[in-house]
């Protein structure tokens, strides 16, 4: 018999996220492997459904791993979740499916929520390409020396960091890139979802003295204003398709039209305004 290693995005906040498919996933499941018990338990009575839960996690060791390697070659079906978003990115998950692999079992994986794609196309900055950097360092200096690091890249990065953190991550970035336009996602999908958006100061004046909820932090890279003047024609009083297709991604992402046309107008070097009026007109 051959057992099923089925890998289950949750939502990042907001329930209604999770899909038909992930319900069915979980309601199949012998077992189903997590980070934490107690977060999918309440998502699983959330569903009305009672299944045995395994920890695993960074700190669990082999015994989770035999566990679960027992229960694939007795037949059963596992069921992994992340504590929220995508199992695999920024969590052991990339562990299990080497194992399964090795078991001569082919993991399945279920499309999901996902803060990081979340963030950006909600950001407002270019998404032509982007890289995803985990969380920060917690120490100053290696964190600075982190940024300088993502400061330098060409593309749009994306990192995780801790709401009680925050506050001198944006502090090293206006030490290092004063003039940098950055992103910052806090609650995503959650009810108290908030965004700030300009220069590392201007996100920290924005932010005050808020530190609770979970933080995604968006860079634009170094080459993004570079990157915008030159997908299309100089602006010439109409918007090029370029700049329709950036709008039609940020607000895909959740922005309004109003939250969109900020960066692209500065970029452009026109007023805000205008550049609404030229979108709406379309």
């Amino acid at each position: 018999m051959r057992g099923r290693l089925i890998f289950v995005p949750t939502p990042i906040g907001n329930l209604g996220d999770l899909t038909d498919r992930a319900k069915e996933a979980l309601a199949g499941a012998d077992l189903v492997a997590c980070e934490d018990t107690r977060r999918t338990g309440k998502l699983l009575a959330h569903l009305e459904l009672d299944r045995p839960l395994l920890r695993f996690d960074d700190h669990t060791g082999e015994d989770a791993v035999r566990r679960i390697a027992e229960a694939l070659a007795a037949g059963r079906t596992v069921a992994y979740c992340s504590d929220a978003g995508m199992p695999g990115i920024n969590d052991p998950g990339f562990e299990l499916a080497r194992h399964a692999r090795g078991l001569g079992l082919e993991p399945e994986w279920l499309p999901g929520p996902s803060a990081v794609l979340l963030a950006v196309v909600a950001s407002g900055l270019p998404t032509h390409a982007f890289s995803f950097h985990g969380y920060l360092p917690v120490k100053g200096e290696a964190r600075r020396a982190f940024l300088r690091r993502l400061l330098g890249r060409e593309e749009t990065c994306v990192a995780f960091e801790t709401p009680h953190r925050i506050h001198e991550a944006l502090e090293d970035l206006e030490s290092l890139a004063p003039d940098r336009e950055i992103a910052l996602g806090r609650e995503l999908t959650k009810l108290h979802e908030s965004w700030y958006r300009g220069t590392p100061a201007e996100v920290l004046k924005q932010l005050g003295s808020e530190d609770r909820g979970e933080m995604v932090l968006v860079l634009a890279g170094a080459d993004a204003k570079r990157t915008l003047e030159e997908s299309g024609a100089p602006f010439t009083g109409e918007l090029p398709e370029w700049a329709h297709r950036f709008l039609d991604a940020a607000r895909d992402g959740g922005l309004t039209l109003r939250e969109a046309v900020k960066p692209l107008a500065k970029h452009l070097g026109v007023s805000a305004s205008e550049v609404y009026r030229l979108a709406a007109e379309r």
